[in-house]
């Protein structure tokens, strides 16, 4: 009689269950929850694309910052040259003099890459161990200086 128990509850729950579903008000709930939920997702979409454009925004202010600056850079680095070779041409050096004047604008440059370390050297192999069948195998004269006396 006790496994009926579990059994009749579980028909009467499902009996309710049914009749929650069917009626106006569950529909009418879950529409709403589905509304919510869409409008919910919608706000997100909207501030994420928000988030999106306004960190775009600032790489493309970055990047306009360093390209003005690196022109500026080279735009006076090219004076210089200029200047460079003007005032040798002038003093009739010789090129080396300009080669000279070319090695304080390295000075800013960062130093090269460190070098890797040379490879390890490869472990020893392992020596095997001694067999009986092994230590007649390896005194083949020995064996063969027997056989000739």
């Amino acid at each position: 009689m006790f496994p009926l128990l579990p059994f009749v509850a579980g028909v009467l729950t499902g009996a309710v269950a049914l009749r929650l579903i069917k009626t106006d008000k569950t529909k009418a709930g879950v529409e709403a929850g589905v509304e919510k939920a869409r409008a919910g997702m919608e706000k997100a979409q909207d501030t994420l694309r928000g988030a999106a454009v306004s960190s775009l925004e600032a790489i493309e202010n970055a990047s306009a910052r360093a390209r003005k600056r690196l022109a500026a850079e080279d735009a006076v680095a090219d004076e210089e040259v200029g200047a460079a070779h003007a005032a040798a041409a002038d003093a009739g050096a010789a090129p080396a003099a300009a080669s000279a004047d070319a090695a304080p604008e390295q000075a800013g440059k960062p130093a090269p890459p460190r070098r890797k370390r040379a490879p390890r050297a490869a472990a020893k192999p392992k020596k095997a161990k001694a067999t009986p069948a092994a230590s007649t195998e390896a005194e083949p004269g020995a064996a063969g200086e027997e056989a000739g006396s």
